[in-house]
């Protein structure tokens, strides 16, 4: 397994798209907000900074781009090409190979979010009032309930080109109209029924009220929606996944 993982991470530097989102458009959004609305207390925000506001957001925006767009092509390619097929043949599981694929995308989020906090710490001086016990569960339950929709994503996509047209119809609207990407006080109330449709949007708002210190009980709400999409998309992957 773990030869597997140091090979997938080996490659991790072809992944183009998921290296973009995590690694350079959501740092480039970031430095685009500091730029014109900077870091000071609004109104709109009930005091807080737009920096503070958009960096707990971008977990969304990271998972977005690596686990509804980058991990479904991989899988659906390692189908097309025959891949999962001959990995049945090996002594390790074929879990272990979808396993490898899971976790070198979830690096490749953790690499993406700690460029934008470092950023956002030392250029505008963001400042956390969570508990970071939270924030890593917060972070770790958005991303088993994206990869979960990308992994079902995979499951109904023949090829690698149909399953990256699947999750740009599914993921971009996530990424745009969630708040992953812009703030929805920035949006207007006639969205509130959209917002409220994305699976994206709980991530965003629970990774937003752990920022600003909110506690387990407070989450309880977002969570519950995070475990229920986690686990109805698991469920019917584990029931339509083919190997070939």
């Amino acid at each position: 397994m773990l030869a597997i993982l140091q090979t997938k991470c080996i490659l991790m530097t072809r992944e183009y798209i998921a290296l973009f989102f995590s690694i350079i458009f959501c740092p480039m959004l970031l430095l685009i907000f500091g730029m014109v609305y900077g870091n000071e207390p609004s109104q709109m925000f009930g005091g807080s900074g737009t920096v503070d506001v958009m960096l707990p957001s971008f977990v969304g925006l990271v998972f977005a781009g690596t686990g509804l767009i980058s991990l479904p092509v991989a899988v659906a390619g390692s189908r097309e090409r025959g891949e999962l097929r001959r990995y049945r043949m090996t002594p390790l599981s074929p879990m272990a190979f979808l396993a490898a694929d899971v976790i070198m995308y979830f690096i490749i989020s953790v690499i993406g979010m700690l460029i934008v906090l470092l950023i956002g710490r030392f250029g505008y001086d963001s400042s956390f009032t969570g508990s970071i016990p939270l924030l890593i569960y917060g972070f770790v339950l958005s991303g088993i309930a994206v990869f979960a929709i990308g992994l079902f994503i995979a499951s109904v996509s023949r090829t690698a080109k149909v399953a990256q047209t699947l999750g740009m119809v599914i993921g971009f609207p996530m990424m745009f109209l969630s708040g992953a990407s812009m703030p929805v006080e920035f949006m207007p109330d006639a969205m509130d029924k959209v917002i409220k449709a994305m699976p994206l949007s709980y991530s965003v708002s629970m990774m937003r009220d752990i920022w600003e210190g909110a506690g387990l009980a407070d989450l309880k709400g977002d969570s519950f929606v995070l475990l229920a999409v986690a686990g109805v998309f698991i469920l019917i992957t584990a029931v339509i996944f083919k190997w070939d």
